[in-house]
């Protein structure tokens, strides 16, 4: 019975898996699909089938022959392995051919579209490695092709189709890159590829440029005490790009670190040329810190090294950081909050009330102020709710002795009801837009 159970085992085997790489081969894979497809279609819940091929594998059997070429696919499938989760599953389906099953439990597509792109992203990344082989050496790449599908009627031959289809247009586009088969989706991953491409030549090239919005303080009369620095990016194809579009791209490709850095080199320029002005030397500049920025180890000294090399004064600099931020492992962000007030930096909780307000927290922080979102005051004179939570907000702020700023003003309305429940100073277009520096 021993015996019978192993050779059934064996046979089982066989049917099932790539006996090369042991991974599933394609008749299991269209098991998978199936229950896949099955499961979405009740869930909504999105999964994909990325189709991997090897760029130009049939040079090495030709010239290193095909003993090498299997243990090249071999290597491949376990890279191509450890790039994903146990749970996906991966299948060798004819040649130097992948398939790779990824389910989410995500319904957002455009969440989705992303997740897939890093996957992939990782996979290209990986493979790239150098693989030694004998005395061979090869540094693989491959063209992959991905197929989305949720509730999609379609069969698990089709996905196929469209996969490799994408697969296809990849190699098209020069290998070593990846495709979505939706022509929609593949034009925005297009997209903001070329968009990435042109933020990075941006930075590099010091193409982006700072405005500046005023910030009122009106407890005796109207005056400036400060300004937030503002970026902005005039693309010179697509014209003058939103922060809205260019900032989320900028915290996902890592480049917001460079740029954030460019921004305070930036601003202690702005600050050298103020200096010979009577009135905007004094002047303090706000400046927003990014999450990616912040929780470097090196920011503290990547920002006082770029203070020290412009020789200002960080008294007139205020880092603005989101609340949501400031909960992340709490005793290190302390400690650089600590770290930077020292030096002499001013601090802000930007867009307050929105995220984890907590007195708990916010009697650690070393900070100067609080920043009322422009959320609140939107519908200010007309919603209750809203006027009692910005003026809870300034209650807590003259609590603890913090000076609160009502950001997005735009009407007198609104600020005349500001003035009433006791905010003191303001920012918004009913006194200025963003400007250049020069036009302040």
């Amino acid at each position: 019975m021993t015996e019978q159970k192993k050779l059934e085992a064996e046979v089982l085997r066989l049917l099932n898996y790539d006996s090369l790489t042991n991974l599933v081969n394609r008749n299991f894979l269209n098991f998978f699909i199936t229950k896949s497809i099955e499961r979405s279609a009740k869930t909504s819940l999105y999964s994909a089938l990325l189709f991997i091929n090897l760029d130009n594998f049939k040079g090495v059997n030709n010239k290193c022959g095909n003993r090498i070429g299997d243990r090249l696919l071999v290597e491949s499938a376990n890279i191509i392995k450890k790039s994903l989760q146990k749970k996906d599953v991966i299948s060798r389906v004819g040649g130097d051919e992948f398939v790779v099953l990824v389910e989410t439990q995500e319904k957002d597509e455009t969440h989705v579209i992303k997740i897939f792109a890093k996957t992939t992203q990782i996979i290209l990344e990986n493979l790239k490695n150098l693989c030694v082989i004998d005395k061979y050496e090869f540094y693989i790449s491959a063209s992959i092709g991905i197929k989305l599908f949720n509730n999609n009627i379609a069969s698990a031959d089709e996905l196929m189709l469209h996969a490799n289809n994408a697969m296809c247009n990849a190699k098209r586009n020069g290998k070593n890159t990846f495709c979505f088969f939706d022509p929609k989706l593949q034009k925005m991953m297009e997209d903001k590829i070329k968009l990435t491409y042109s933020l990075k030549e941006a930075i590099e090239k010091d193409l982006m440029s700072l405005y500046y919005q005023t910030q009122i303080f009106t407890k005796k009369k109207e005056k400036i005490v400060g300004v937030e620095a503002l970026i902005r990016w005039n693309h010179p194809a697509r014209g003058m790009i939103s922060p809205a579009d260019f900032i989320p791209l900028a915290e996902e490709s890592g480049l917001i670190v460079p740029l954030g850095e460019w921004i305070i080199d930036e601003v202690c320029k702005q600050i050298n040329i103020w200096k010979s002005d009577e009135i905007k030397k004094h002047w303090r500049i706000s400046i927003n810190v990014s999450s990616k920025q912040f929780e470097l180890d090196s920011f503290v000294t990547t920002i006082k090294n770029i203070v020290d090399k412009n020789d200002i004064n960080p008294t007139m600099i205020r880092l603005e950081l989101t609340e949501s931020l400031l909960i992340k492992n709490i005793d290190k962000v302390l400690d650089t909050l600590h770290k930077l007030k020292e030096m002499g930096f001013s601090l802000s909780i930007d867009d307050f009330g929105t995220g984890y307000s907590s007195l708990s927290y916010l009697k650690k922080l070393p900070i100067n102020e609080l920043k009322i979102d422009q959320s609140f005051i939107r519908d200010l004179t007309l919603d209750i709710n809203d006027e009692i939570i910005t003026k809870t907000i300034i209650s807590i702020g003259e609590q603890f002795g913090l000076e609160v700023i009502a950001e997005g003003v735009e009407t007198k309305e609104q600020y005349k009801k500001l003035v009433e429940i006791g905010c003191e100073y303001f920012q918004g277009y009913l006194f200025s837009k963003p400007v250049r520096a020069e036009q302040l």
